[in-house]
């Protein structure tokens, strides 16, 4: 038995009375969709190998940003064969970031189902950071510090503008992390950072668009980085969040490249779409083109 369409709910969605009204509209239109329920979060890569073993070609994330990562790291695999699969994307998450990014209308689930089944898929790059792969943001610093820590903030955090970004440091008594940016072919540079986001897409942090400049398929990865140090001004502060592509900025800096280091003198947290990860070292590349995907 072939089923060439398969949905991968996240466990939680699964039930809920909008998930099942969808995919019954879906089905009543003459899709022919199998959903698929992974148990856990480590049965998703197994879940997502076996529909591809059984013919799938294309394969719907039904779940938030961490499903959609989990989803698209299964069929990107070690990253050296291009996937046969496409990735749909049902966006059933809290912030739905990556959908945000894509366009596609998240409060209308019944169409972002349609849209996922239906649509003609495009090839998106596929960001590397460490031998692990992303599409939307990886965020590192402060931000996703706050994530790891205290998930109850981060709203508060990304979401508020320049004015509580200040407030949240005073307030947790942040420091910033010293470190080195190394680009190849240019002289290393030193200096602080309070807050890094890598964009592949737009938004993080439930809709904060990170990345402004960010394209899914220019072969180049966007680094928007906030150094403050003790007696930055808010004004200045607010004035090059506004304006990220200022070469004049002396605390928002904003860049486009395919590939970068990034080495902080102690452990930095890093949220990987929607994954925590605490390293001194973070490595980032690009494999363009890589992924098909529904939008």
């Amino acid at each position: 038995m072939t089923d060439k369409t398969c949905l991968i709910c996240h466990r939680k969605s699964a039930n809920e009375p909008y998930v099942k009204e969808a995919v019954k509209a879906v089905r009543k239109e003459g899709i022919d969709l199998r959903v698929l329920v992974p148990f856990n979060k480590a049965e998703k890569p197994r879940v997502v190998r076996e529909a591809l073993e059984r013919g799938a070609e294309r394969i719907i994330a039904g779940g938030g940003d961490g499903t959609i990562n989990a989803v698209a790291n299964a069929l990107v695999g070690n990253g050296k064969t291009r996937p046969t699969a496409e990735l749909g994307v049902f966006p059933l998450g809290t912030a739905n970031d990556f959908a945000r990014g894509l366009g596609l209308p998240s409060e209308n689930l019944v169409e972002c189902l349609r849209i996922a089944c239906t649509r003609e898929s495009r090839p998106i790059d596929v960001g590397v950071m460490n031998k692990r792969f992303f599409i939307n943001v990886a965020s590192a610093g402060f931000g996703a510090e706050i994530t790891a820590t205290t998930p109850i903030n981060l709203k508060k955090a990304l979401g508020g503008g320049a004015y509580t970004l200040m407030g949240m440091v005073k307030a947790l008594q942040l420091t910033p992390y010293r470190g080195q940016l190394i680009v190849p072919g240019e002289k290393p540079i030193d200096g602080s950072m309070l807050f890094m986001a890598v964009g592949n897409n737009h938004f993080a942090g439930g809709g904060f668009d990170v990345a402004p400049n960010a394209k899914l398929d220019d072969g180049l990865l966007d680094l928007t980085a906030i150094s403050l140090e003790p007696g930055a001004s808010l004004v200045d502060l607010k004035n090059e969040l506004d304006d990220p592509m200022n070469p004049d900025n002396k605390h928002v800096h904003y860049r486009q490249l395919p590939e970068f280091t990034l080495r902080s003198e102690r452990k930095m947290h890093c949220n990987l779409d929607g994954e925590p990860v605490l390293k001194k070292k973070f490595r980032f590349g690009i494999l363009p083109s890589y992924l098909s995907v529904v939008y």
